[in-house]
């Protein structure tokens, strides 16, 4: 048996054929299509997958390009809420808009470098959604147990 048989055959366990109006069979899709599809979206928040798409010739495929063009659905707000890594949604819209990030993502020195403004942005994500931590007060009354006693301005006149 071929390669190509295994791949099909393996195909078949997943879908259900049902025969159409006119005699033809379709392969209906998986069950489990939205989870599917949800897991390879979120696939591409990974830098280095990216990098694997691109050397592995699949970002100049137009087939694949179509393929990541449907995907955008999952921008909409009512699927949007099911992801965890929101670069997802950023990187697919540069793969489907953007044909030189396409292209770079082959080159190393580019996926090492999208991967580190991926962890700096990860990294300051917290100061820029809470600022730069907890108010010195705050930190004071932590020290000296919640009491709020002397011993947290006697700590600030210290630090100045």
């Amino acid at each position: 048996m071929s390669q190509d048989t295994n791949k099909i055959s393996s195909l078949d366990r997943d879908t259900k054929s049902s025969p159409s109006n006119d005699g033809e069979s379709t392969i209906d899709l998986p069950r489990n299509r939205f989870e599917l599809e949800l897991e390879f979206v979120q696939c591409l928040a990974s830098p280095a997958y990216l990098h694997h798409l691109a050397t592995s010739g699949l970002l100049s495929d137009s087939s694949f390009l179509s393929f990541l063009e449907y995907l955008r659905y999952w921008s909409r707000p009512e699927y949007a809420r099911f992801i965890t890594y929101p670069h997802c949604l950023y990187f697919l819209d540069l793969l489907t808009t953007n044909e030189t990030f396409r292209r770079e993502m082959a080159n190393v020195a580019f996926r090492n470098f999208v991967h580190e403004q991926q962890f700096y942005s990860w990294q300051f994500r917290s100061r820029k959604l809470y600022g730069r931590g907890v108010p010195e007060e705050e930190k004071a009354s932590a020290i000296t147990g919640g009491e709020g006693g002397t011993e947290g301005s006697e700590l600030d006149a210290n630090r100045t």
